[in-house]
């Protein structure tokens, strides 16, 4: 699943555009990727999955919650449930609400396309621009996956 950030951000209302394009939000790795977190809970622990967990993992880092893409100049925007744990400057509890409904809101079924895979496809994808999620759509069956990331810039508002 494929959900456009850029379309999320377009159908807020002004006054929620002008709340958020001041905002910065905490992200980190831990709570998906951390020794105790949903992907070795869901998978049965990191070794079924390959994944190597670091100290990095649990970094945190500060975004801007609506990010302006470099080549296009449009705004998106830029938090998601797996890696944004609250706003800068705010509790986790004082954050959840606004967070919770911006969650549900970018992944709303309008601003999504489900691709659907055959043999030898290829899909990609901007991260600074689009939110993926990975349907387990094909049990009885190996997934094999071969992925590359282009290290890029840093979101700015």
């Amino acid at each position: 699943m494929l959900a456009n950030q850029y379309m999320a951000y377009d159908a807020l209302s002004d006054g929620m555009k002008s709340l958020l394009d001041g905002l910065s939000a905490v992200h980190s790795a831990a709570q998906q990727f951390g020794l105790s977190g949903r992907s070795a809970e869901e998978q049965g622990g990191h070794e079924s999955m390959d994944i190597r967990v670091t100290e990095d993992a649990h970094s945190e880092i500060v975004h801007p919650v609506v990010r302006t893409h470099p080549g296009t100049g449009r705004k998106a925007l830029y938090v998601n449930s797996a890696f944004t744990e609250r706003f800068d400057g705010m509790t986790p509890e004082e954050s959840q609400p606004l967070l919770e409904f911006l969650y549900a809101h970018s992944v709303r079924p309008e601003f999504t396309c489900r691709f659907q895979w055959t043999d030898d496809a290829v899909v990609f994808w901007d991260n600074r621009c689009v939110q993926h999620y990975a349907l387990n759509d094909y049990p009885g069956e190996r997934r094999d996956m071969h992925r590359v990331m282009i290290i890029g810039d840093r979101p700015t508002r």
